[in-house]
This record gives C-alpha cells, structure tokens and sequence, in this order.
C-alpha cells in the first residue's frame, strides 16, 4: 500500500471503507451494500483502483442518508490523497 511519507497519508483501501460504513450501518450492512454497489457498477471485488473506488462511494451515496455521509467521506479521501499523490515526486 504506497504511503506519501511527506504527509502521512496512506491510499484508501476497500477494506477502510467498508470498515467506515460498518461504523454507521453494522457490519453485515456495510459488507452488503458494499457488495451490491460493486455488483451494479460491473467491477470485481477488492477494488484497488482509486477511481472505481469514488464510483463505488458515489453509488452509494445515493441510496440513503447514513450510507451517503459514509459516501462522501470516502470521496473526500480519495480525492484528497489524489491530490496530495500529485505533488509527492516518486
């Protein structure tokens, strides 16, 4: 898992945020509707890229008021270390 050593701040996995929805919705919720979100965008379990991972978060942004605050902070992140990424040279 690459980590930006300047910043401290390691690539979101699928792990942390299925672990972030369960903080708000149990869980066999969260594995659930993680899974399901998945499912319906046509993408394959874990997901790794960064990008699938913002469709994943947005899908689920839409289907209720918990799952989109979890959403949205998983967005936040992703684009956070995204742009962090860019400025850290490899």
């Amino acid at each position: 898992m690459p980590r930006m050593e300047d910043y401290g701040h390691e690539r979101p996995t699928e792990h942390d945020a299925v672990k972030a929805f369960a903080d708000l919705l149990g869980p066999k919720m969260a594995e659930g509707l993680w899974g399901l979100a998945v499912q319906s965008l046509g993408l394959q379990r874990p997901v790794t890229n960064p990008a699938d991972m913002r469709r994943v978060a947005e899908h689920v942004m839409e289907i209720g008021e918990l799952s989109r605050v979890a959403g949205r902070s998983l967005k936040v992140r992703l684009i956070t270390y995204e742009a962090l990424a860019r400025t850290v040279p490899s």
